[in-house]
């Protein structure tokens, strides 16, 4: 089963892609917050379209269809965590009030 191809959904917006949300309450409304960086490789993989379509939505990005096989999805996983343990200065925020 490792050198099965698995499909696996990013977000873009523009040259950048979604990388995390973070969402905060201030005064009765909800804060959501999207970081966006320019290096696909610490993107974050959602394992289902429906998933990723509410935050694409939200902040007006797309969907882009990957597919790797199970241990390179794995590490694209390890690779963003890694990213969000150790934040680059590259990180593009992108703010949502409802």
């Amino acid at each position: 089963m490792p050198n099965k191809e698995y499909l696996y959904y990013l977000i873009k917006l523009g040259k950048l892609y979604y990388v995390n949300e973070s969402c905060r309450n201030v005064k009765r409304k909800e804060i959501s917050i999207y970081e966006f960086t320019n290096a696909e490789l610490v993107s974050f993989p959602f394992e289902t379209q429906s998933i990723a379509k509410q935050p694409a939505d939200d902040c007006g990005g797309y969907i882009v269809v990957r597919n790797a096989t199970c241990e390179d999805y794995i590490r694209e996983g390890e690779r963003w965590s890694k990213y969000i343990d150790y934040k680059e200065e590259h990180v593009l925020k992108l703010s949502n009030v409802k």
